[in-house]
């Protein structure tokens, strides 16, 4: 059951307390307050909970609203451990910018599963000198410092059943070092804005058999030793995600990652699509060699001069039983963002490259750039003459570039079955949608069973 406590919703909530629903809504297993700067509703909260019956109590979610400097949620956590009888399996805490005090006995539940922390300034009224959550599947940690390095060691070490572990930090502010070698059950982990992924002068043998997901991001003094190490010892892993400082770290390594499936780099550079185009074609060819199975492919690059931001995402077919087959020719499947005619000519390179091509999906991120005249490749990619069934255009503008793009596919694309054009349009621009459908009808297509399916979506009238 959901609580909004602003002023907006006073009727709701009274309705909600009057006697006809009284003794339904005191059995319900889960509440969520999202609390507001109303003193009313804060004795609201108080009196609900004490009169919510006990051992039914066992997910309680409260978020505090920006608009709260200060506020002490003490009280609220210990009479939902206590009244309720530890019973409680899962808490949640969004504090975002609000200072907040934690009893120190929630550190100490039997029965909490899932804990989640997201909050700058969430503290504990007495320094933890006990922590044991014995039952936690489930921690994340966003952007709190609440956790010490040993006090979270402490906590980790007692978990025998953890599984899933988030932990996000403000690079400015934590530089301790990291390790992950006790955490011995984990099934996912993101680790964000720490010093390390592990640390280096830990003796302690790192394995995490079980680990299949595992997300690196904005680490401070990033070492390739400690993380190929870390790599070296998940023999499951089948989902990698690296992002800004580690995007290339894979390229450098020597490791055999027989289950991976999944892997997506972000990264943040001052460069083109020409050097995305290249980290996709180094990736795919280093994959080949340490990741046979891997099917999904992502890289997102932000550029920091610009706007721009390039996104590209393939997933490959089942692997070819002839012994010459590359990695290229079993991508079937192509996602790719378009913002600038360097997008165009990445978009050419990757056809050329993807001969077996069977989904196209592009986006025309900038909108108000529609791009310039495109002069079509002297060869027509092999995909397009064999393989290419699908494609699908978002944000397609009707203009220039866009126009001189798709008609290039429409009419080349041998096999096509179906081709998918998403344009937007504010509601005044009744000439420029009848131009846009009249282009496309006109325009020829290599396929005869193609189907042109025209998606239009409505811009805000207030634009017009």
């Amino acid at each position: 059951m959901f609580f909004d406590l602003n002023r907006d919703n006073d009727k709701e909530v009274t309705s909600l307390l009057s006697k006809k629903w009284k003794s339904l809504w005191t059995r319900v297993p889960i509440l969520k307050y999202d609390v507001r700067d109303h003193t009313r509703f804060e004795r609201f909260l108080d009196k609900s909970l004490l009169s919510h019956q006990s051992h039914v109590l066992e997910s309680l979610h409260v978020e505090l609203s920006v608009t709260l400097w200060n506020k002490d949620i003490g009280p609220w956590i210990r009479t939902a451990l206590h009244h309720h009888h530890c019973h409680l399996r899962e808490l949640e805490i969004d504090a975002c910018i609000v200072h907040t005090v934690l009893p120190p006995e929630l550190f100490t539940c039997k029965t909490l599963v899932v804990l989640k922390l997201k909050g700058i300034v969430i503290d504990v009224e007495a320094p933890l000198t006990t922590v044991s959550l014995p039952s936690l599947k489930t921690l994340h940690i966003d952007h709190s410092s609440l956790f010490d390095f040993g006090s979270l060691r402490m906590l980790l070490s007692n978990c025998n059943f953890l599984t899933d572990l988030m932990v996000i930090r403000e690079s400015r502010f934590f530089f301790a070092e990291y390790d992950v070698s006790w955490c011995k059950t984990l099934v996912a982990l993101k680790l964000e804005g720490l010093k390390d992924v592990i640390s280096i002068s830990s003796s302690s043998a790192v394995s995490l058999p079980f680990l299949k997901t595992l997300h690196v991001a904005r680490m401070v003094d990033f070492n390739n030793d400690s993380f190929c190490r870390l790599l070296s010892n998940c023999p499951v892993l089948s989902d990698l995600t690296l992002e800004e400082k580690t995007s290339d770290v894979l390229l450098n390594l020597d490791i055999d990652m027989p289950y991976l499936q999944r892997l997506s780099i972000i990264t943040r550079v001052d460069a083109d699509s020409r050097h995305i185009f290249s980290l996709m074609k180094n990736y795919t060819r280093k994959l080949e060699i340490i990741a046979p199975s891997f099917k999904y492919f992502s890289i997102q690059e932000l550029a920091y001069a610009s706007r721009y931001r390039y996104i590209v995402r393939v997933r490959l077919g089942v692997q070819s039983k002839l012994e010459d087959a590359s990695t290229f020719s079993r991508i079937v499947h192509l996602e790719l963002s378009i913002c600038s005619e360097r997008s165009v000519e990445m978009l050419v390179d990757l056809l050329l490259c993807f001969t077996k091509l069977v989904v196209l999906k592009l986006e025309h991120v900038y909108l108000v750039t529609p791009l310039g005249r495109w002069e079509p490749p002297s060869l027509v990619p092999e995909c397009l003459l064999s393989s290419l069934e699908a494609l699908e255009w978002r944000g397609y503008t009707g203009r220039y570039g866009d126009k001189d793009l798709v008609s290039y596919l429409l009419n080349h694309a041998l096999c096509l079955k179906t081709a998918k054009i998403f344009y937007e349009i504010y509601p005044c621009e009744v000439e420029a949608k009848q131009q846009i459908e009249e282009d496309l009808a006109s325009m020829p297509r290599g396929s005869k069973s193609c189907e042109v399916l025209l998606n239009e979506i409505i811009r805000n009238k207030a634009n017009c």
